[in-house]
């Protein structure tokens, strides 16, 4: 992936499809105005009376769609992946919670909004850069509390796990392999068997209680299991959420090192009786075991049984999948990019419509946020020339002056914090002074390049 060309947002809604030129360049400059400050409400992005009545009505239009805005994105994603032979597809939902009476449905806990299903684009390795989103998902749940339907008759949450699957099976490039990512949520014996009969690839955490081809429990066999390897992990920290549902499956948690012991096997699983009779009566999956040793008690330990079609052979086969699982932690930074740094959630918009179509708008805003401090955080010692441009590199040397002539993607990342305003003794930038500092670097780059055009001619 060459991220110094992927970095500027507009370009991620250069394809977008709006059907209208005028559409196109009202969302190129909202999208421009957002990026320079993501957490800025749209009258104070806008500027002006006109140009917020402007964004007010590209938003409420109903030629404008979410998935007409995301175009773009996904097609840059699309050709991100292009350059990698494997991708991971992490799949999770989050929901979103608004203020007041806007016509959304009910959500756990109090308050109304709606639910946002996401199929986030990794590259795979310790850095776990964010490609980009390949899918969206969204639906308000009925005040009746029964789940939102389908035409099939199928309940939308269930089958969300199978449509994003499918949805980027078809959009990856051919030359790319994808393996999917899930958490419990995405334990069904009806998404393995679709999922094996597509030959597609995947790691899912499994949370039920499963029976075997020859009548054992999948937990029996599973905790019969030898250990193969022990292994140290940083586990990312997770704040608390309101909603006592979500706090209860993901309890809060400190960032720590964690002692990891992990044992595999195969395991040929027998089709529920609650699973449609057209399905395999068995599916034959990997499982690897994941547990914590050496606690102190103070927090749950880590216990995760993961199931997979990856080979189980050697024990790096073993480790490639709890790391390949634990890049799940990524699309929960992602959903902080949106909810903190974008601020979706105070938006004041007052329908399913307008609020869809703004967060098309802040999906790539909060994938670029999410990369840069990625960049910053996990490329520390590879020259700055792999994300930026020699261009940017000289402006930014020019309002830097600290910068050595050779710099590392980290203090490259650090001068573009300091544009941003960020002070060196408070610690690692975050996103929003990244994306300040990098949209500023853009706006010196295109005065740079306007300069250098005119004492040519």
């Amino acid at each position: 992936m060459d991220e110094a060309a992927q970095l500027s947002v507009v370009r991620e809604f250069e394809r977008c499809e709006l059907g209208d030129e005028r559409r196109r360049e009202r969302l190129r400059k909202l999208a421009q105005a957002l990026a320079l400050d993501p957490t800025a409400s749209f009258p104070s992005a806008t500027k002006t009376n006109d140009a917020l009545e402007a964004a007010y009505r590209f938003l409420r239009n109903k030629a404008v769609s979410m998935e007409g805005i995301l175009a773009g994105h996904y097609a840059q994603t699309a050709e991100r992946a292009s350059s990698e032979s494997v991708v991971l597809a992490v799949h999770d939902t989050t929901p979103f919670k608004f203020k007041g009476d806007r016509g959304l449905g009910p959500l756990h806990g109090r308050g109304q909004g709606f639910q946002g299903h996401f199929s986030l684009l990794v590259r795979p390795g310790e850095a776990r850069l964010p490609l980009g989103v390949m899918a969206v998902q969204t639906w308000v749940r009925p005040e009746s509390g029964q789940e939102a339907t389908e035409t099939t008759g199928q309940s939308l949450e269930a089958s969300r796990w199978k449509k994003g699957a499918a949805i980027v099976e078809k959009r990856i490039p051919e030359n790319c392999t994808v393996i999917h990512v899930m958490d419990r949520e995405g334990d069904s014996y009806d998404l393995w068997a679709e999922l094996l009969a597509a030959q597609s690839r995947f790691v899912i955490r499994n949370s039920r209680r499963r029976k075997l081809e020859n009548g054992e429990f999948l937990s029996d066999v599973i905790d019969r299991g030898k250990t193969v390897v022990e292994r140290e992990v940083q586990l990312s920290g997770r704040r608390a959420v309101n909603d006592l549902f979500h706090r209860q499956r993901n309890p809060a948690r400190e960032t720590r090192l964690a002692r990891l012991a992990l044992s595999a096997q195969s395991a040929t699983l027998r089709r529920p009786l609650t699973c449609a009779k057209n399905l395999q009566e068995t599916i034959e999956v990997n499982f690897v075991h994941v547990r914590e040793i050496d606690t102190n008690g103070s927090e749950p330990p880590v216990d995760w049984v993961l199931a997979t079609t990856e080979s189980i052979e050697t024990v790096a086969d073993i480790e490639r999948i709890v790391d390949i699982y634990r890049s799940r932690w990524v699309i929960e930074e992602f959903f902080k990019a949106l909810k903190t740094g974008c601020g979706y959630e105070q938006r004041q918009l007052e329908s399913e419509h307008t609020l869809t179509n703004a967060l098309a708008l802040l999906i790539p805003i909060a994938w670029q946020l999410l990369l840069l401090r990625s960049l910053s955080r996990e490329s520390e010692d590879a020259p700055a020339t792999e994300v930026l441009t020699d261009t940017q590199l000289t402006v930014l040397a020019s309002f830097s002056k600290k910068l050595p002539r050779k710099p590392t993607v980290r203090q490259a990342m650090l001068a573009i914090a300091g544009l941003g305003g960020h002070i060196k003794n408070n610690g690692a930038p975050g996103w929003l002074v990244l994306g300040r500092g990098f949209q500023f670097l853009l706006t010196l780059e295109q005065g740079w390049n306007a300069s250098k055009r005119s004492d040519q001619s």
